[in-house]
């Protein structure tokens, strides 16, 4: 499902860089420490701000990207390389794409991010399964998510582009994620609202 207007101005805007890096990533270091090399993937890369912490951040060797919207490809692909990352033999590889049909082959990942992603994903569940066969075992999955309590918010609900039906509540993704083959580490979650999460692929 692709963001509305108002969402769009969120994720590609410089608050959203800082937010992701000084909020997300972070919290998700603490949760689950960095990769220190190997090849991650990104889904949902908005304007590549993602990519970027997985380099520097995280300590990724390589980095995979892609988004639903080509629109979101075309300024990932311009913000990494105004910022210089887009060169040599390790540059990011950036494409268009989406998360029920990923280009890669199973257990490439040493890493996966969703950086508030999963939640826009009408069959999520089916979305976790296929992220699931691109790590390898014992990849990590680092994970930020919008929960049903945020999404049916009578205030933010209405600016956001949501699916209505099947959106999960933190026990409800905790279950999903056992089932697909994840052993979840650690969480934090806001309430009913945010969660960060990191779990082992098994």
């Amino acid at each position: 499902m692709l963001l509305n207007a108002f969402e769009k101005r969120l994720v590609t805007g410089g608050l959203r860089r800082i937010v992701q890096r000084r909020l997300d990533a972070a919290r998700l270091l603490k949760l689950g420490g960095r990769v220190d090399g190997g090849t991650v993937l990104e889904i949902g890369c908005g304007r590549g701000f993602g990519v970027e912490a997985a380099l520097d951040l995280f300590g990724a060797k390589q980095v995979h990207a892609f988004d639903d919207d080509r629109e979101m490809v075309g300024l990932a692909q311009r913000e990494l390389t105004r910022r210089g990352l887009m060169g040599g033999a390790h540059a990011p590889r950036i494409w268009h794409g989406n998360v029920y049909e990923i280009q890669a082959a199973s257990g490439e990942y040493d890493a996966v991010f969703d950086y508030q992603v999963l939640h826009h994903v009408t069959d999520w569940r089916g979305a976790l399964e296929e992220i699931a066969r691109v790590m390898k075992p014992g990849a990590t999955l680092y994970l930020v998510e919008s929960l049903r309590g945020l999404i049916e918010n009578p205030v933010w609900g209405r600016w956001m582009n949501h699916p209505a039906e099947d959106r999960f509540t933190l026990p409800v993704l905790l279950e999903e994620l056992q089932r697909k083959g994840f052993d979840v580490q650690a969480h934090k979650n806001w309430g009913n609202q945010f969660v960060w999460l990191v779990a082992k692929r098994i």
